[in-house]
């Protein structure tokens, strides 16, 4: 099948010719345009006349500077501390050549640049008028074999973290350079090296934190973990409280090495254990107890310090009639105790793993509770604003006794859950049936004073409408 195709008639094309433009060029037929030397430029600022040097001028000087070099290799260097000598003063020429020099840094030498510009740049870096500029440090920085480290020791100065430190120099040097992708890795290092970091300084490394990807993330904070020291973890509870959050749990604990996992759990348990030690402190000197009621709380404060390192984390409720008498000595997250009619008691609720402790420190029963770290427990326990005593002992729970010879028995019960102490052992008291037998007197009354609590709890629960075991 054959197809014919008829084109259409379209108008004749416009003819233009640059009859103005070819009558120009006809007259510059003999110009020469004249191209800029070194020799023109270094002239320029032998005599005082820097100012008048052209950025075009300038541009080629530096680019044509490696080649100059070498034909004048006895004055090369001399010649290129006097550009930077003009650089410090001449704000366009020193962000052409930080510029210019951070390329060459970045490459490997391979950016077309005189060796001599970077062996002098020294005497631009240390004018007084410029040192103190972050762009100079940063270039001063990456000179050097490592320079990622030396950034993330710049970004510590700042306090700034990349994303920051990248925006404070983006349009005065190419922030696209290697080195600003892989500084992250030293911030931990250098955190660590801080002999007594401020907030500030917690606030920058959580910062840097924040905005690494999650392995990256992890490796910075297995870092921290195995090298920071017991004492900043202590001052610095945001700091703790924040790997507590992102890394006791989850899939982010399994990125922990087993060194960095005993590591969070001490520091953990130390931060929750100087609270418990602060109430307990303040208790004795605050308020006025029976001898006997001293000597129990301070047991108590000694035989909890063994289990220090396992806690999760601690709840610390006080009654009004506490809250009264400590005031503004009272410090951090403490919550008030509903009144439900049952004696004067401060309680601290442990949070173990798997298992939930609740202790009563003072009142006639002033017992031990422990809870399976269920949902429910979980949720009464810690989450619940109106607690109180009656509610607590409702839910019941296994139990134990602060009688004579409390401190001895109670190891062993916890042992049977598995909560063991700091030191990984129990050590083995003999006892004579003497004390044995006066433990056993004073447990018997003990058992009918809880028992008759107990049931005091239970009925409040049903009349308040709680679930009670």
């Amino acid at each position: 099948m054959n197809f014919n195709f008829t084109l259409p008639n379209l108008p004749e094309s416009p003819q233009f010719f640059p009859q103005n433009m070819m009558v120009l060029a006809s007259t510059l037929s003999d110009a020469k345009i004249p191209i800029p030397s070194v020799d023109k430029v270094l002239a320029a600022i032998k005599q005082g006349k820097a100012d008048e040097v052209s950025k075009l001028e300038w541009v080629y000087c530096i680019y044509a500077k490696a080649e100059w070099d070498q034909k004048n290799i006895h004055i090369a260097n001399y010649s290129s501390s006097r550009i930077w000598q003009v650089a410090v003063s001449n704000y366009w020429l020193q962000h052409y050549l930080l510029w210019r020099l951070t390329l060459y840094y970045n490459s490997q030498n391979n950016q077309r640049l005189a060796d001599s510009l970077s062996q002098t740049f020294h005497i631009f870096a240390n004018s007084s008028q410029v040192k103190n500029l972050l762009q100079v440090k940063i270039v001063l920085a990456l000179k050097n074999t490592n320079p990622g480290e030396e950034l993330a020791k710049i970004a510590g100065e700042y306090l700034v973290n990349r994303s920051q430190l990248i925006n404070k120099v983006n349009g005065y040097l190419p922030i696209w350079i290697s080195a600003f992708n892989q500084f992250s890795q030293y911030i931990t290092p250098y955190f660590c090296k801080i002999n007594t970091p401020s907030e500030s300084h917690v606030n920058w490394l959580l910062s840097c934190f924040e905005e690494m990807l999650d392995d990256k993330q992890a490796v910075a904070v297995d870092y921290l973990l195995v090298n920071i020291s017991q004492n900043i973890g202590s001052k610095h509870i945001k700091l703790v409280e924040w790997l507590r959050k992102n890394y006791r749990s989850g899939e982010k604990w399994y990125k922990l090495s087993e060194t960095a996992r005993k590591k969070l759990r001490d520091l953990i348990g130390a931060i929750n254990y100087a609270d418990f030690q602060k109430l307990v402190d303040l208790i004795l000197h605050k308020i006025s107890l029976e001898e006997w009621e001293r000597n129990r709380l301070t047991r108590r404060k000694e035989f909890w310090y063994d289990y220090s390192r396992r806690f999760e984390r601690l709840r610390i409720l006080i009654p009004e009639s506490s809250s009264k008498s400590l005031g503004d000595y009272l410090k951090g997250d403490i919550d008030i105790l509903k009144n439900d009619g049952s004696e004067p008691t401060e309680i601290c609720i442990f949070d173990f793993g798997e298992w939930i402790v609740v202790e009563f420190f003072r009142g006639k029963g002033s017992e031990t509770r422990i809870f399976p770290n269920n949902p429910k427990n979980q949720q009464v326990l810690f989450d619940e604003s109106q607690l109180s005593v009656k509610r607590i002992r409702g839910l019941g729970g296994d139990r134990h006794d602060h009688v004579y010879l409390w401190q001895e028995f109670c190891p062993k019960w916890l042992e049977k859950k598995g909560i063991i102490p700091n030191s990984g052992y129990i050590p083995t008291k003999s006892i004579d049936n003497h004390r044995l037998l006066d433990r056993e007197y004073q447990l018997q009354n003990w058992e009918i004073v809880i028992e008759k609590l107990e049931r005091e709890a239970k009925n409040y629960c049903c009349r308040m409408g709680y679930e009670i075991n």
